[in-house]
């Protein structure tokens, strides 16, 4: 009886080393097609948090800018927490404008996080302008709007009549700044100085404002 001839001895070629290098060219091909949709899932969550820039994203000179040292009373680093000068911004207005935080110094300023699909934040902006309406001597309240475009907060600002002035802070440089995620509204208390008295989490009522009318403005 003829002994049988192994896979590799001469004449029959030895396929096993051949299963071994598709097996590993599968596995590079799902490696590839995972990285891709990873990619691709990362870059749709990124458009998806940015939002709508309204193609002001990146603009040099807006966004937060460096305060001045000579406007800045504490001889620490701005920063969005209570007794730090507040960081200063540039931003554009639902006109088109500059506004700057600091050039508002002088009076209170009330700078308010907020967004037009937030159900708190449309609660308390009746009570925002009757704040900025009834005590503009004293206090400017600022709505800065978290990465939405100009149509959306225009629309907010017609429907409750708003009046104070409106920024827009498309790229979320501000918001990331004062450490304001999607938790909103966010509001912060700034002195004349540009110092931050009091921060407050969630929506002002008008309990609220009135504390911060008696305890600020009085």
């Amino acid at each position: 009886m003829t002994a049988p001839i192994e896979p590799g001895s001469e004449g029959i070629p030895d396929e096993r080393p051949q299963r071994r290098r598709e097996y590993s060219g599968s596995a590079s091909t799902l490696g590839v097609a995972a990285l891709i949709a990873l990619t691709v899932g990362a870059a749709i969550w990124f458009l998806e948090f940015r939002g709508d820039s309204g193609g002001a994203q990146g603009e040099r000179g807006f966004g937060v800018i460096q305060l001045a040292q000579a406007l800045n009373p504490t001889g620490e680093p701005p920063a969005a927490r209570e007794g730090r000068a507040a960081p200063d911004f540039r931003l554009k207005s639902l006109r088109g404008d500059p506004v700057v935080l600091s050039a508002l110094r002088g009076k209170y300023t009330l700078v308010n996080f907020w967004a037009s699909w937030c159900g708190p934040c449309r609660g308390e902006a009746p009570d925002l302008e009757a704040l900025a309406t009834q005590h503009a001597a004293r206090i400017t309240v600022l709505g800065v709007n978290q990465q939405e475009t100009a149509s959306d907060a225009r629309s907010f600002a017609e429907q409750f009549s708003i009046s104070y002035p409106l920024a827009l802070d498309t790229t979320g440089e501000v918001s990331e700044a004062y450490r304001v995620g999607r938790g909103l509204p966010v509001s912060f208390l700034v002195s004349p100085e540009g110092v931050v008295v009091k921060t407050f989490l969630g929506r002002l009522t008008a309990a609220d404002i009135e504390k911060l009318v008696a305890e600020y403005l009085s």
